[in-house]
């Protein structure tokens, strides 16, 4: 039995390995906020406790909410400046990057392409730029949206609502989020990640 166990846990260290380099390439672990939903305070103390010394989580990354909480959205979400200001960095850089892609595939059309392209450049660049603009702003637009955010923000809001209790731990440079989240799913099934 204790050989099973073993296996399974060794199985599940590697999959968590995977999952973490997968997501390392992209982002840092500092950069992340693992959620998780409990029915009582005292079942949320329990695995704070328990995540604090295995994952060496400090109390100031802690947040708990509960149900009539003020400060929500304060502990949900980071400063609202700094998301606008990375939503006008986005519409900025990729409606560039579009505006860019549709001005040189233009170019390529009026000097190489087929007559019609070449007779009519005017139409052509105004065929070919509106939608390279319009493309880069709805990317943009939808990096803007974040499902992963609202993932997690509609799971700690629903359990909230319903007079449970969330603890939301923002993750430092050098924790694990596997570790963490797998800590927290010993006491609860309702653990969600995402990018902050």
């Amino acid at each position: 039995m204790s050989i099973q166990n073993t296996k399974k846990s060794e199985v599940s260290s590697a999959k968590d390995n995977e999952h973490e380099s997968l997501r390392a390439k992209v982002i840092t672990n500092g950069e992340l906020q693992v959620a998780a939903v409990f029915p009582s305070k005292q079942k949320l103390q329990e695995a704070v406790n328990i995540v604090q010394e295995e994952a060496s989580v400090e109390p100031s990354q802690i947040e708990v909410i509960e149900a009539g909480d003020p400060k929500m959205s304060e502990k949900l979400e980071r400063n609202s400046d700094s998301i606008g200001k990375s939503m006008w960095s986005f519409h900025l850089f990729l409606g560039s990057f579009g505006l860019g892609v549709g001005l040189i595939a233009a170019f390529l059309l009026t000097q190489f392409g087929p007559a019609l392209t070449q007779q009519n450049p005017l139409f052509t660049y105004i065929a070919l730029i509106s939608p390279g603009l319009f493309i880069g702003l709805f990317v943009a637009g939808l990096l803007g949206l974040r499902p992963d955010r609202n993932e997690l923000i509609q799971t700690v809001r629903h359990a909230v609502r319903y007079g449970k209790v969330a603890l939301v731990i923002n993750l430092d440079k050098s924790q694990s989020s596997s570790k963490v989240s797998r800590l927290l799913k010993q006491h609860t099934d309702n653990v969600v990640e995402s990018i902050r």
